[in-house]
């Protein structure tokens, strides 16, 4: 896809590149400027898209691939995306509550869709050897997966203490050197790299600056609801972090209109732990800017909210949507519900159904509204977090009535 990179803050225009950093100009002024792609949508062939045709496609993210970025001839793939849809049957009250489940990705998270257009461009495309991340998860294991992928000779992952052992397992599975550093110091330290000739797959910048291509793999969670649900569901519902998976499908929702594949587009909620709610506060009390927010990092640290971008802000107020701050205890039932309906989501993903009834209590979600949530990541990747919510099984005799009386089954089943 031809674009070109436009800084939001300047507006200033540049080729396209890796810019892990952001714009130069706005940097060299000590300001930090985002750049974002901006293709001409009327260049774009919508019959190759695959919305309302017959057409078989690939069944990955790359089957929107004329409304991608690429920098490289080929992507770097592993099937990430087309990922299910499952009813929540419990939430929402008389609206129809779907999840996304992105744990159906090659590392179970949705940073697979990033990383695969990500490491496209910049090992693939511009033929970056060294890859650097700072995470608390899951983007860390999906850097490591795609880069290693992609053939980066060195892979660096940089987690804090909090991070559960089956994750940082799982980066050096890939291939990928971790090391546990305390959370304030992985930006500065991956600055250093950046300046010794690594590539950061996160900011780099002493402001948060998502990366250009950061947002854009995004969209494609836009175009499969389109796609799947036949029509843009009403209400998207997503935890943010940083904020790119939510200002990206917001962005992919919009290119579709003015594509003329939809009329109409959904409003976007922004979930946050009630602890660090930076988003929700510059949205409560009308700021143009998303500032820090101090305070405790609670279990669902993946999207601790002391770097959501302004490009978040953005989608919910364009969208007339919302944010919300959410308790822990609240995270831990939607977790479960969750569970019972078939997908065990990690503490973050479960802020998104936690909020829906905060949202319906709102009038943002309607009785007839069709609702998605982004399940972002899989529960399983944090074992004490998701042993806080369900518990450890008993030691039980192997006996019937040790069964019967500890576990408080019959165990005698009806044979009708």
């Amino acid at each position: 896809m031809d674009h070109v990179l436009q800084c939001q803050r300047c507006e200033r225009t540049f080729d396209p590149g890796l810019f892990p950093r952001g714009c130069p100009d706005c940097r060299s002024a000590g300001e930090a400027g985002r750049l974002e792609a901006v293709v001409d949508l009327a260049t774009v062939d919508a019959s190759a898209l695959p919305f309302g045709t017959d057409r078989r496609h690939r069944s990955d993210m790359w089957r929107y691939r004329e409304l991608l970025p690429l920098l490289a001839s080929e992507p770097v793939t592993m099937g990430e995306g087309w990922t299910p849809l499952v009813e929540l049957p419990e939430a929402g009250g008389d609206a129809t509550v779907l999840l996304k489940n992105e744990t159906g990705n090659p590392t179970w998270s949705f940073k697979d869709r990033l990383n695969s257009l990500l490491l496209s461009n910049a090992v693939a495309g511009a033929g970056r050897t060294h890859v650097a991340t700072s995470s608390t998860g899951n983007h860390g294991a999906s850097t490591a997966a795609y880069a290693r992928r992609a053939g980066a000779e060195e892979v660096l992952v940089l987690v804090p203490p909090e991070t559960e052992r089956p994750i940082r397992a799982q980066i050096r599975a890939y291939g990928a050197k971790a090391a546990v550093t305390d959370y304030e110091e992985r930006r500065p330290l991956l600055r250093s790299l950046a300046k010794r000739g690594w590539y950061p797959t996160v900011s780099v910048s002493k402001e948060y600056v998502s990366q250009p291509y950061g947002n854009e793999a995004y969209k494609t969670i836009a175009f499969e609801l389109v796609e799947a649900l036949e029509t843009p569901p009403d209400v998207v519902v997503a935890a943010v972090g940083s904020g790119d998976g939510l200002y990206g499908t917001w962005k992919g929702f919009r290119e579709l209109r003015e594509l003329g594949v939809i009329d109409r587009t959904p409003r976007m909620v922004g979930v946050q732990p009630a602890e660090r709610p930076s988003l929700v506060t510059a949205v409560e009390e009308g700021h143009d800017t998303v500032g820090e927010a101090p305070g405790p990092m609670p279990s669902s640290v993946s999207a601790s909210g002391d770097s959501a971008g302004d490009h978040a802000l953005r989608a919910i107020r364009e969208s007339d949507g919302a944010a919300y701050g959410i308790r822990e205890a609240a995270v831990q039932r939607a977790m479960r519900a969750a569970a019972l309906a078939g997908v065990v989501p990690e503490p973050a993903s479960a802020l998104a159904p936690a909020a829906v009834d905060r949202a319906v209590e709102d009038g943002i979600v309607g009785p007839d509204d069709t609702v998605v949530c982004v399940a972002t990541g899989a529960g399983v990747k944090w074992p004490d977090a998701l042993t806080e919510v369900v518990g450890q099984p008993p030691r039980v005799e192997p006996r019937l009535d040790a069964i019967a009386e500890t576990l408080g089954v019959s165990v005698d089943a009806p044979t009708e």
